[in-house]
């Protein structure tokens, strides 16, 4: 399957180590306001960034870092930060080590030899955003909590890559805010914009290493982002609480108190 390019003018901040860094703002709401630039970054992880990335990131004043990745992850590579001034908070979306990006990353390795690998990752992929659809619940409050409190903005969310459980949980606060699903969406796969030279080039290491027994169309499936996956946990919040809204006030309990005052904070 061919994942959608997303369309979407932006300012591209370019960092030497950092990937998939980008203003989560700029796009406006269905009732006519603009969700605030330079409150809410994304990012893949920070371990890499080098001591010109880190004169960089001083730039957006960053307050906060959520660091959604799990605890052996965020141990395993931590942020490389200029000075102490940032709050780094680990609230992960995956909690075991049967489920984080390391575990992952293992998965991957089996679906690319296996002859039915690109069934077995979708189904895996699917089942890994039903998890943090309705399996995470808790730690998405925390996030929008933590987002929502005074002194916590301008903030970054991270992940390993910045795509799946960075990119589900950016499209949970842009729906928060009243962005349209069809401009979350949008915003969901400008990843594989960012991340496309990185991905040619493990294209080609992987193609190398598996001594071309594995077609680039399958190395391909299991790196880029797709809308499916976010499409399914839509369709069923919709169908299970009839709106997006009832979702979070039902399955994430997050009171409607907390999501005004994050309304309040990124929206002009």
């Amino acid at each position: 399957m061919t994942p959608v390019k997303a369309m979407h003018s932006e300012v591209v901040y370019h960092f030497e180590k950092v990937s998939n860094f980008r203003d989560l703002g700029g796009v406006k709401t269905a009732d006519g306001h603009t969700f605030r630039t330079g409150v809410l970054f994304r990012s893949d992880e920070l371990s890499r960034m080098s001591p010109q990335d880190g004169v960089k990131l001083q730039d957006f004043n960053i307050k906060v870092i959520c660091d959604l990745r799990s605890p052996r992850e965020s141990q395993k590579k931590p942020p490389r930060l200029p000075g102490k001034s940032i709050q780094v908070v680990n609230i992960p979306l995956v909690e075991q080590a049967t489920e984080d990006a390391l575990f992952r990353r293992r998965k991957m390795l089996s679906f690319l030899f296996s002859r039915t690998g690109g069934d077995e990752y979708w189904d895996f992929t699917r089942s890994f955003y039903h998890h943090l659809a309705f399996e995470q619940t808790s730690r998405i409050r925390e996030v929008i909590t933590l987002l929502s409190k005074e002194d916590s903005l301008p903030a970054l969310i991270h992940c390993t890559m910045g795509k799946d459980r960075t990119g589900f949980l950016a499209a949970v606060i842009q729906l928060l805010v009243g962005v349209p699903y069809q401009t979350a969406i949008e915003e969901y796969l400008r990843t594989n914009d960012y991340l496309a030279p990185r991905w040619e080039k493990v294209v080609k290491i992987t193609r190398v290493l598996t001594l071309f027994q594995v077609p680039t169309e399958r190395v391909r499936l299991m790196i880029m982002a797709y809308p499916d996956f976010l499409h399914e946990v839509h369709d069923r919040i919709v169908e299970k609480y009839g709106s997006f809204e009832t979702y979070l006030c039902e399955a994430c309990e997050i009171d409607r108190g907390t999501q005004q005052r994050l309304k309040d904070r990124l929206l002009a």
